[in-house]
């Protein structure tokens, strides 16, 4: 056995004993640090790593697919209250299979592969229900391939042929829709689902079909382009939108010149919202033209008369005429209703108050045709604007403020708090490893130094350090020749003892280092 490497123990302990209090508890609470960082990152390293199995199970899928995993001893956690299945990645495609082959999770409704066993015997009804079925599970899988749907139920009615017109029934059909989250489905959306449920259904209508939400609100159905139910919330819906369109325009422009909040704006229409078609036929008398043309010619010739030729010309004509359909779809403005208030100035008093004043005629004139001009006002029709300049009442917002400033102060602090805790207890562990490291580099210095004033530096003689092995006094009375071999041979001994050290500093780093600290505490 190496006797350096023996020796170790004892030299850090000597170490260890000669360091300081405070040296003591940095060195206890880095190594210390250190150890539990380890430990955790072990713990978290070795770990099982979980992954997505399934998502957007319903309960009863879910139940199964947890029995499932019990039963196979699988361990699992559940996410976005129990919807998603996490197991160990390694077993993920394993249990995917499995429960695939099972069955789990059972697919919306029953599609088309109900036809794929062949049942001897069954009657007509039970097929025709067989394929409604199909046809209604397809359907509500397709439906369900939406990113804003989550599950699809259609029902669709086929009436029996009937031999007599009188006695025939429409083709309905209706969906329920179950949407994720709180997503919404467009206008376009809903129409694209009701055309594509009317093209797969033999002679059903769009109009008859209905869809509704989760919570029964009718979103499409029930109404055809002639209803009047349907055409009074698309005009509702066309209003709202003519009117939003027209105050966000004037509410912008205010806000640019005025400020935010010193101004507001309210718009209301009147749309014609009238189908008309007008066909007009219109005749132009002095604008004849030949439509057809006929001639006879005929010759009488007697005994005692001459020969008599007579012609005769049969002319139609056909007068110009102009037909036209005009169609007008309406959602025209007929009025338009504009009321403007305006915020004035204010201005602090010597007391501190803030004192309010009216804004100049002239600025509020101003105002008034920028908005006349922005809503395309027009008075043959009898548009009417109203612009009134009032104070607004800012003393209720005021004593708000200091209660949202103080919840907005609180909520901050809670979040930047646990940072805060954190930020600090990271510069402390930052400082503790600087002063750590600040100790050695000084301590490396000190033993460069003292190698430096240890060896000679150059080819030369040197001033050796006392009590060097290497160092020998002088004789008295030496001759010049034999002052010169003792300086030679002094070089050689420390150049050879400079090599040998260097030497045992790369081979034996470490016990070079613990003799160098060792030699610096003694100091």
């Amino acid at each position: 056995m190496n006797p350096n490497l023996s020796a170790i123990p004892g030299q850090l302990k000597e170490l260890f004993d000669r360091l300081s209090a405070t040296q003591k508890a940095s060195l206890m609470a880095l190594t210390t640090i250190t150890v539990l960082a380890i430990l955790l990152l072990l713990i978290w390293a070795s770990r099982p790593q979980y992954t997505i199995l399934f998502t957007d199970l319903s309960s009863s899928d879910a139940g199964r697919i947890r029995d499932r995993l019990q039963d196979e001893k699988v361990s699992y956690r559940l996410e976005n209250g129990g919807s998603t299945i996490m197991v160990p990645k390694d077993r993920v495609y394993d249990m995917r299979l499995q429960l695939a082959a099972e069955g789990i999770p059972a697919q919306p409704g029953v599609g088309y592969e109900i036809f794929d066993r062949t049942n001897l015997g069954i009657s007509d009804f039970v097929q025709k229900l067989n394929y409604r079925r199909a046809l209604e599970g397809e359907l509500g899988r397709t439906i369900s391939g939406l990113a804003e749907v989550e599950q699809a139920r259609v029902h669709v009615v086929i009436p029996e042929p009937s031999l007599f017109k009188d006695d025939k029934k429409l083709t309905t059909a209706s969906v329920v829709l179950k949407l994720k989250g709180r997503s919404h489905l467009s206008e376009d959306q809903t129409r694209g689902i009701t055309i594509l449920i009317a093209r797969s259904v033999e002679g059903l209508n769009p109009e008859n079909v209905t869809i509704l939400d989760s919570y029964g609100n009718v979103l499409s159905g029930m109404k055809s382009a002639d209803s009047a139910i349907g055409l009074s919330a698309t005009q509702i819906e066309l209003q709202h939108k003519v009117e939003a369109t027209l105050a966000s325009k004037v509410q912008s422009m205010l806000d640019g010149v005025l400020g935010p909040g010193r101004s507001i704006v309210r718009v209301t229409t009147e749309l014609d919202f009238q189908r008309i078609e007008r066909t007009r036929e219109v005749y132009d008398p002095e604008s004849a033209v030949v439509r057809s043309e006929e001639r006879m010619e005929s010759v009488t010739k007697g005994a005692d008369t001459p020969q008599i030729k007579e012609e005769n010309t049969l002319s139609n004509y056909e007068i110009n005429k102009t037909i036209e359909h005009l169609v007008n779809n309406g959602g025209s403005i007929l009025r338009l209703s504009a009321a403007v208030m305006v915020d004035g100035t204010y201005e602090q008093t010597k007391e501190g108050m803030r004192e309010y004043s009216p804004r100049p005629p002239q600025e509020m004139a101003g105002l008034a045709n920028m908005v006349r001009a922005a809503l395309g006002l027009r008075e043959d029709r009898g548009d009417i604007l109203e612009i009134t300049n009032i104070a607004f009442d800012n003393e209720s917002f005021g004593e708000e403020m200091p209660s949202w400033s103080a919840e907005e102060n609180k909520d901050l602090i809670i979040f930047l708090l646990p940072k805060v805790i954190l930020g600090v207890v990271l510069v402390m562990l930052l400082l503790m490893v600087r002063s750590f490291l600040k100790n050695h580099l000084r301590a490396a210095q000190q033993v460069l130094e003292r190698e430096q004033t240890f060896l000679p530096a150059g080819g030369g003689p040197a001033q050796l350090m006392p009590g060097y092995a290497g160092a020998q006094k002088l004789p008295g009375k030496a001759s010049l020749p034999d002052m010169e071999n003792l300086i030679s041979n002094e070089v050689r001994e420390a150049a050879a003892k400079k090599k040998q050290i260097s030497e045992f500093a790369r081979t034996q780093s470490e016990v070079a280092t613990m003799l160098l600290r060792t030699w610096l505490l003694e100091k």
